[in-house]
């Protein structure tokens, strides 16, 4: 990713076998909907652009909720 040597998250987070192989190992321990969640959260990650009204924003730079606190706490 950060790099360029990977184009999704997955790929990236798959291929940490050093530093953060014990994080690696407790991804892949998770059950595939976790995983998801987990891959979906890093998505979420960006660097806001100067002025954003927002903590969480669209690709347009418009206000999102993401995701709603029911989502989060239905497990």
């Amino acid at each position: 990713m950060h790099h360029g040597k990977f184009t999704t998250a997955r790929e990236a987070v798959a291929a940490h076998n050093g530093e953060a192989l014990t994080q690696r190992k407790a991804f892949d321990a998770l059950p595939a909907d976790l995983q998801d969640d987990v891959i979906e959260f890093l998505r979420s990650l960006q660097v806001l652009p100067p002025g954003a009204k927002s903590l969480v924003i669209d690709e347009h730079g418009n206000p999102k909720e993401w995701p709603s606190i029911g989502t989060l706490f239905s497990r």
